[in-house]
């Protein structure tokens, strides 16, 4: 019989984590993660087996929040502002993104637009000649 190596497949956006882990895997105590949630720097969510939990996204802003926190000084009503600003500046950059691909989109539509009538003027221009 042939051995298979085992391979699991782990979408790390679908991961929750009980607070304990979380605390562990973000490098906090769980008392500063529960400080995080009192200031609604992050959402807790029930998880399956009824326990309070983070999602993988909550377990990287919760280190983000760290280091702005211990590392740089920051109060953790700063760090809101500072997270939702930051979230406000992404939205706004999408946006840009998404109206550069539509101006792009209708560049190209003019451009072949203009191609065609140019076209057409040159075969109207031909008849015209051929009929003088």
């Amino acid at each position: 019989m042939k051995k298979y190596q085992i391979v699991t497949y782990s979408n790390p956006q679908d991961m929750h984590f009980v607070y304990k882990t979380a605390a562990f895997l973000a490098s906090v105590s769980t008392q500063f993660l529960h400080q995080c949630e009192d200031e609604d720097l992050i959402t807790c969510r029930i998880m399956v087996h009824g326990q309070k939990g983070l999602c993988f996204a909550d377990v990287q802003k919760l280190k983000l929040i760290r280091h702005l926190h211990e590392d740089m000084g920051m109060a953790l009503d700063e760090i809101d502002f500072l997270i939702r600003y930051r979230c406000r500046i992404k939205a706004m950059q999408h946006q840009l993104e998404k109206m550069k691909q539509q101006i792009y989109d209708q560049k190209s539509t003019y451009e072949a637009e203009i191609q065609s009538l140019r076209l057409r003027l040159a075969q109207l221009d031909d008849n015209s000649q051929r009929q003088d």
